[in-house]
């Protein structure tokens, strides 16, 4: 659910590069990446911080 999140906030921030900024489709895509990486980045943190836990034994 955490990276479906960030890949709407990459669309949303490379559409409004590519249509509001008349920037061409090469930075809006170098900005979609780029704010994938940092979705990318920002889970491998968090999932160091907070590690889940132990799965319970299964009958």
């Amino acid at each position: 659910m955490f990276m479906a999140v960030w890949t709407f906030i990459a669309i949303s921030v490379t559409l409004i590069i590519y249509a509001w900024l008349g920037q061409g489709g090469g930075v809006a895509g170098l900005v979609f990446f780029g704010v994938m990486l940092i979705g990318v980045i920002t889970n491998m943190i968090l999932k160091g911080l907070f590690p889940a836990g132990p799965e319970r034994p299964r009958a």
